[in-house]
């Protein structure tokens, strides 16, 4: 051997991380390297001349070896020496035949050891995790194959693990119609992202269809994707809680939208949406607008001779009538009183043509009024009175919204309709004045208007 070969073979003795021993035939110990002296905690020339025997008291040699035989290897745990840091070894012993003794290498694989039993807690700790999921736990490979079916799996699903192992996920849980379209969908995004959350719908064995939120994490080996864990959530519970809750809020809505359309009923839809916002107090003064107030003639002796239902259904025909031409003739429903009907134009829907509208709206009140008491066999006649001027308007608020307009124009143009004539609308001067030249009028002349004095007053015939 070369004085280089002897010396490298010193140095690895030497250096070597595992503890080696060197024996005679008889397993005496003839020579400890350094690692062998910190396993056995004794320094080389305590070591010397000991039997193996005495410092691996558990450990068997093996069979005779002759130069020409392989190395034996055997692991088994060592409890150590009195003087060993460690109260337990896992070690490997190879023992290498020489022509004078044997070559015992001692690894420690305790640390090594000690990583495979944590592993091996770990994977007893997830089996049992899966096992006892109360949620669907199913693991499938990139083909979507099932590789393994957890009990919540079969409970949720209704197939055993015999059924579902190595079948395609999708053909299992999500073979037909819909549910097969946005699984297709739901598996692709999952291939291109690695993972893919989606709250969908599954199909149990017998058809019925299940809602659940699935969750699906990339299984990867050695930094490479394998499969898919898939997590189904069954949210059929939340779903049903959270279906009723939107019908809930549905309803809240609906009943929301129909008393603001009960407001606008009672309201000119400016001052309703200031009063849903929570104003209360709404005091306007409106320069000029035209305000027309419409009695029913004798309706009083009509609902005398008649039974109540009967009479509020004929009001309510008129009154419907008269709404549907307010909205016809951009004129505002200011209230009804008895059997009488109270409009304004030009109030919360400004317009320089106010007394234009009014008057055309009056007309036609006249000819549907007339039209409805032939369709009913009951006569049925206005009185109408129209004035335009300066007005107050308001809400009066309480236990109830009330919008009202007070002022003279207010007064006069309920003057004009109690002086008006049977199918006669009554105008003021201030009226005609804006309406001439493009309607028809028979000149009043002078009226003795109560509390106001004379005035001279017009009846509208009609348009030019």
């Amino acid at each position: 051997m070369s004085d280089l070969l002897r010396r490298a073979s010193l140095a690895l003795f030497e250096h070597s991380p595992d503890a080696v021993l060197v024996v005679d035939l008889q397993y005496r110990l003839m020579e400890a390297n350094g690692a062998a002296q910190r396993l056995f905690g004794e320094p080389g020339e305590a070591l010397r001349g000991r039997p193996v025997s005495e410092l691996l008291p558990e450990w068997t040699p093996p069979e005779p070896l002759s130069p020409e035989e392989p190395p034996r290897d055997g692991e088994w745990v060592w409890r150590g020496s009195a003087g060993s840091p460690r109260q337990a070894h896992v070690l490997r012993v190879r023992c290498l035949p020489l022509p004078e003794g044997r070559v015992l290498v001692l690894r420690d694989l305790t640390a090594q050891a000690e990583v495979e039993a944590s592993l091996r807690q770990q994977k007893e700790y997830y089996e049992s995790l899966v096992l006892n999921s109360p949620v669907a736990i199913v693991t499938i490979n990139l083909r979507f194959n099932v590789v393994s079916w957890n009990p919540a799996a079969e409970s949720l699903f209704g197939y055993t693990a015999r059924e579902a192992i190595g079948r395609n996920i999708l053909r299992l849980v999500a073979s037909e119609g819909p549910i097969k379209e946005e699984a297709d969908v739901t598996a692709r995004e999952a291939l291109q992202r690695g993972r893919t959350h989606v709250i969908t719908r599954r199909l149990r064995k017998d058809g019925t269809p299940v809602n659940v939120e699935l969750l699906a994490l990339p299984v990867t080996v050695d930094g490479e994707q394998v499969g898919f864990v898939c997590i189904y959530h069954d949210i059929t519970e939340l779903h049903r809680l959270h279906q009723q809750e939107l019908a809930h809020l549905r309803t809240i809505q609906h009943e929301r939208e129909r008393a603001d359309q009960l407001l606008l009923n009672v309201l000119p839809k400016p001052v309703a949406d200031r009063l849903l916002q929570g104003q209360r107090i709404i005091v306007e003064n409106f320069p000029d607008v035209t305000v027309l107030f419409a009695d029913l003639v004798d309706f009083t002796r009509f609902a005398a001779q008649h039974t109540p239902p009967d009479v509020l259904q004929v009001l309510n025909m008129v009154f419907s009538v008269f709404d549907q031409l307010t909205d016809d003739f951009g004129v505002e429903k200011v209230k009804t009183i008895g059997d009488a009907y109270m409009a304004v134009g030009g109030l919360s829907l400004p317009r320089s043509d106010h007394a234009d509208a009014v008057a055309r709206m009056a007309l036609a009140m006249r000819t549907e009024l007339l039209s409805l008491g032939e369709l009913l066999q009951i006569p049925l006649h206005l009185r109408i009175g129209i004035h335009s001027g300066p007005v107050i308007a308001g809400v009066i608020s309480g236990k109830k919204f009330a919008y009202d307009l007070w002022g003279d124009t207010v007064n006069t143009a309920s003057r004009m309709e109690s002086h008006g004539v049977v199918d006669g609308i009554h105008l003021s001067e201030a009226v005609y004045e804006r309406l001439q030249g493009r309607y028809r009028f028979q000149d009043q002349g002078l009226v003795h208007v109560k509390g106001k004095g004379p005035m001279r007053t017009y009846l509208l015939l009609g348009t030019e």
